[in-house]
Parts: structure tokens; sequence; C-alpha cells
């Protein structure tokens, strides 16, 4: 099920749908942190504006500049997002894979 679509603004595409999901995803696990929190809503921001691709640059920036863990199925959305947006590079150039961690029980 998709996140609802914010007042007065068109349906995010899916990799947006995909981006602004992880991105709150990581700052539910990681809410203490409230300049992480910051940079992910940056990110929510640019998928709620229809820039998915920005929004794909910018949290592999975040992940990378905060050394933040995301675990593997954030990862793998991820890695759906980039594809749909022919972007990969979005993921390697930043080297995400680093910060991978197990899913949590």
């Amino acid at each position: 099920m998709s996140p609802p679509t914010p007042p007065g603004r068109p349906p995010l595409d899916p990799p947006g749908t995909i981006v602004r999901s992880v991105a709150r995803s990581i700052a539910r696990r990681l809410a203490e942190q409230h300049q992480v929190v910051g940079a992910l809503s940056s990110v929510v921001d640019l998928a709620d504006n229809g820039e998915s691709d920005s929004a794909l640059d910018e949290i592999g920036l975040v992940i990378q500049h905060h050394r933040l863990p995301v675990l593997r199925t954030e990862y793998e959305l991820l890695v759906v997002a980039a594809t749909q947006l022919d972007s990969p590079d979005s993921l390697t150039d930043t080297g995400v894979e680093r910060f991978v961690v197990a899913d949590e029980r």
C-alpha cells in the first residue's frame, strides 16, 4: 500500500514512493539523532516534490556522510528505485552497500 499523497501534490511515482518510504524508515529507527532526521526530511521533501532522482542521490549522500546503518530490506528497495530510475550510480558512487546491516527481528 502506498503512503498517502500530500494534499495539493500529484501522486508520487514508484521510485519516489520507495525513496520516501526508506528515508522515513531510517528516520524512525534513528529518531534520537536529530541531525540525521533533519537530513532525511530533505530526502522526503525532494520525493514529495517529484524529484525522485535527486531524492535518491540525496539519500545516498546522507547515508554516506552520517555512516547510517541501512537494513538489508531498505537497501534492496533503494536498488529497485535506482533500477527504475536507471541510476545505479546513485548508490554505488556513495558506497551505500558498505552500510548494510542485517534486518532487525
